[in-house]
């Protein structure tokens, strides 16, 4: 049972996260910390409001203290920093007993997860990564079919992720991003992560990995706004195209399989089903609701309803698989080479 809320990191993402918990727990006791009180109260929409505070909207109470925060016994703490700061307050909230859930990824390098792990199952706190993509309807009917085997023995699989970062926050320099600085634990293969996290939670961790990709805006990035991944599973492979450089937005997704067909469109939120077998023919799904909050609420309930029971070992260790892949795709992108996954 959930009393005592802290977050930690108050921008987008975590005004996000306050609102949806707001609405699903109207009672629960919310605090929060923040140091550099940066971003201003935001809508839903992420345009600014300029006439209420987070404090009144919201009911809660903002600290400057760290010490002070952490002495109130908080039960869950809500992790939305930037990357390279996200392993520091896990770790020190784990320490404490606090459970925790952090915004994705778990960190912008490897160093220091696995000290992490061992912290969570000492002290049995749970913890979660707001992978909230596994939570979408249709990407989660996607594993459902893969698990079906009704596609038959997969073949080729293809994400593709474009934005143009200059959108995401009309409310701020979008060079003061995290995504677009190194020291923050930015680049497109971190803040995109999504794709990879879904690679492993439908099909494991593969044998391999090859990367292109680079700096290809002249704004002064000084990370990687555009990459392809090659993810190679022997049998098949899966390709992960991501930019946050392309002025035109998509995020689409298929899987080919010898028996079926599987696409789907972030755009139109259409699954389609497509069978080679005359009997099964094509099954569309379409969305009533394609609103991006539906994911993240859907998280946020499951969170909630099974903080007591959330499985933290697979969770710990399908985040450090993902920081693994992007590892290896930086080494491949870095020396032109095929790099190799040590898988344990």
């Amino acid at each position: 049972m959930l009393n005592r809320i802290l977050f930690i990191g108050l921008g987008g993402a975590g005004q996000r996260h306050l609102r949806l918990f707001r609405e699903n727990l109207p009672n629960v006791d919310l605090i929060a910390y923040r140091s550099a009180n940066k971003t201003p109260l935001l809508n839903s929409d992420f345009s600014v409001n300029q006439n209420e505070s987070i404090e009144d909207v919201y009911q809660i109470k903002i600290y400057n203290n760290l010490k002070e925060v952490l002495a109130l016994k908080p039960d869950l703490v809500v992790i939305s920093t930037p990357s390279s700061m996200h392993l520091e307050y896990a770790q020190l909230c784990a320490s404490k007993g606090i459970n925790v859930f952090v915004e994705k990824p778990i960190s912008n390098s490897l160093e220091g997860l696995q000290t992490l792990r061992d912290t969570v199952e000492r002290n049995n706190v749970a913890i979660q990564v707001g992978f909230q993509r596994r939570f979408h309807p249709h990407l989660s009917k996607v594993k459902e079919i893969i698990k079906s085997g009704r596609i038959g023995q997969v073949l080729t699989v293809n994400f593709t992720v474009a934005s143009y970062i200059p959108r995401w926050h009309p409310y701020e320099n979008y060079l003061d991003l995290y995504a677009c600085r190194k020291e923050l634990g930015g680049g497109v293969l971190l803040t995109e992560i999504h794709e990879i996290d879904l690679a492993i939670w439908y099909f494991g961790m593969p044998k391999s990995v090859v990367c292109i990709g680079g700096t290809y805006s002249d704004v002064g990035m000084d990370v990687e706004d555009t990459v392809r991944l090659t993810l190679d599973y022997t049998n098949f492979s899966v390709q992960i195209n991501l930019t946050f450089w392309q002025k035109h937005h998509e995020r689409t997704l298929s899987i080919s399989g010898e028996e079926g067909f599987l696409s789907w469109n972030q755009d139109s939120d259409l699954l389609k089903e497509e069978y080679f077998n005359e009997t099964k023919g094509l099954v569309n799904h379409s969305s009533s609701n394609s609103d991006n909050d539906v994911m993240f609420d859907l998280q946020i309930k499951s969170l909630i309803k099974n903080i007591n029971t959330i499985d933290s070992k697979v969770n710990m260790n399908d985040a450090i698989a993902s920081m693994k892949i992007i590892e290896a795709a930086k080494e491949s992108m870095k020396n032109n080479t095929v790099t190799k996954l040590n898988i344990d």
